[in-house]
């Protein structure tokens, strides 16, 4: 005998319940009903990838945001991230030019929070600053968190996927009239994605919900682009948030020219931001305002290994846009650097707390 098709609320309880719980033994017994009929919910509800849709924001530069809608509680996260969209498809954010044709924001990313070499010191004096300059648009270019993996297990002081979305909502810099806009990487953070399947995005976006924040927007997965708009005129252009993969190169411009040179034409954003190789570099390629955003990590012993320097620091970006055609025709980079005082010497540590150099915000 068939059984009776499954509503989308007997599945999203399901999902709620197991995500609650830990298994689906636990949660049918946390729920008092029959672990086969949970299992068979739980199962179902992954097969079909139930979700809930995310919210959608319209923002005018120069004000605060609109409150984002709020996430619903039960909102299972385990459907895989959808693929990256062409930079050319509508949006689902939406920003606005102000009465000078001018969108300014700020740009940041790699701050691989709860990793023993954060820096959060840098991360709350780069947000003073966009509050001082009356920025309300951030884009954070990913590897928010600095996951786990075989190799960076003891560099991080906290552990597992959920303690990590919530040690971000806890401790990533809140200012008022600040929003933040974010990709995921498909490392770091994307490291729990690849072995669970959870859309690790919207997962952090919901950390930050069930704390009471709504200032963290989840962008989408490695590439998301944002419409910017010129009210006056209508005109449109496309501003590209990526985290790319791969190694730095031995130019600091390298990798940046050659994620330009693999774009087709007509699919090319006006503005593309680039996070992954923690390096601060801006230029135009391809007619393209290119953006490398830097890190607010130090050099980890992986990358002291590996021979890559860490560029601490980020953006205030002003981009001024032609009302007549789109074109962005004018980009001023702000580059906010940090500096270390010295080396670590020898004095890593796998086994407890590293031994951090003299640290200054402002001078080498």
């Amino acid at each position: 005998m068939s059984q009776a098709p499954l509503s989308p609320e007997q599945m999203r309880r399901a999902l709620a319940l197991v995500r609650e719980h830990g298994t689906v033994t636990a949660a049918a017994r946390a729920a008092g009903m029959p672990r086969q009929t949970l299992s068979h919910q739980y199962r179902e509800a992954q097969r079909l990838g139930v979700d809930l849709a995310k919210p959608r924001v319209r923002v005018s530069a120069g004000s605060a945001p609109h409150e984002a809608e709020p996430v619903d509680p039960s909102r299972p996260v385990f459907k895989n991230p959808p693929p990256p969209v062409a930079f050319t498809e509508p949006t689902r954010f939406q920003f606005e030019t102000d009465g000078r044709h001018e969108f300014t924001f700020g740009a940041l990313g790699d701050t691989h929070l709860c990793s023993k070499y954060e820096r959060l010191d840098v991360l709350n004096d780069l947000y003073d600053h966009f509050e001082a300059e009356g920025i309300s648009t951030v884009f954070h270019t990913g590897n928010w968190i600095d996951g786990e993996a075989r190799f960076n297990v003891h560099d991080v002081t906290v552990h597992g996927m959920d303690a990590q979305c919530r040690y971000l909502a806890r401790h990533y810099p809140a200012r008022r009239g600040i929003t933040t806009y974010a990709v995921a990487g498909d490392d770091h953070e994307g490291w729990y994605g690849q072995r669970t399947g959870v859309n690790i995005g919207a997962y952090a976006e919901k950390a930050f919900r069930d704390a009471n924040r709504a200032d963290w927007h989840d962008l989408g997965f490695m590439e998301a682009p944002v419409t910017l708009t010129d009210p006056a005129s209508g005109a449109k252009a496309t501003i590209a948030v990526v985290h790319p993969g791969g190694g730095s190169a031995y130019a600091v411009s390298y990798t940046m020219q050659k994620f330009v040179e693999a774009l087709d034409g007509g699919e090319k954003p006006a503005i593309a931001l680039l996070g992954h190789y923690h390096k601060l570099n801006a230029g135009n390629f391809r007619n393209i305002w290119g953006v490398q955003t830097g890190c607010t990590q130090d050099q980890t012993p992986f990358m002291r290994k590996k021979k890559i320097d860490a560029h601490i620091g980020g953006y205030i970006i002003r981009a001024t846009m032609d009302p007549r055609t789109g074109a962005i025709v004018r980009c001023r980079f702000d580059m906010l650097r940090y500096f270390n005082r010295g080396y670590y010497g020898g004095r890593w540590s796998h086994s407890g707390d590293v031994v951090l150099p003299a640290r200054g915000l402002g001078a080498a």
